[in-house]
């Protein structure tokens, strides 16, 4: 994530040093939409960091809860973490489609930057980048209330095993 950042970051300044002034590129209403665009770029991978932070926070659950529990017999809280792997699943695939449209939206910048690229084609394009943006934004917000669901979760199945161990041993926890 932070490659494709960083190659659309060289290659766009590149682009835009070594540019003709005639280039629609080189405009004010063009640099604001630059501007814009970069705020869009640092928040992906701001939500690409948050993500990976899930991940490996699910991965600890998953673990925690596998110590603490007889996983030949839990069959409700297995169900519970069949659920949750299978959204930790679904968000990879959703990280990777960000991934994906990042990598389109940096083609999208270059081809700008060379100065082939009419002024109303370029809005055209950042407008459809800025959607695009939208969306994975709330892609993400849904994974961070699903990621919260799963902590919620994870923690009551803990719970249940202190209770639970706290019956089987005759004392309270």
């Amino acid at each position: 994530m932070k490659t494709i950042l960083n190659i659309w970051s060289m290659t766009f300044l590149v682009a835009l040093l070594f540019s003709c002034q005639s280039n629609p590129a080189d405009s004010a209403e063009h640099q604001e939409m630059v501007a814009e665009h970069e705020k869009m770029e640092a928040e992906h991978a701001k939500l690409a960091e948050e993500h990976a932070e899930m991940e490996a926070m699910h991965e600890k659950m998953v673990a925690h809860h596998a110590a603490h529990s007889d996983l030949a017999t839990d069959s409700t809280h297995n169900a519970l973490e069949a659920q949750h792997t299978a959204m930790i699943e679904k968000h990879a695939e959703l990280m990777q489609k960000h991934e994906d449209i990042i990598a389109k939206h940096a083609t999208l910048v270059e081809e700008h930057a060379t100065g082939k690229v009419d002024m109303e084609a370029m809005k055209s394009d950042h407008d459809m980048m800025k959607k695009e943006h939208d969306a994975i934004a709330a892609e993400h917000d849904m994974m961070a209330k699903e990621h919260d669901k799963m902590k919620q979760d994870h923690e009551q199945m803990m719970k249940d095993h202190e209770h639970a161990d706290g019956e089987d041993h005759g004392h309270e926890h």
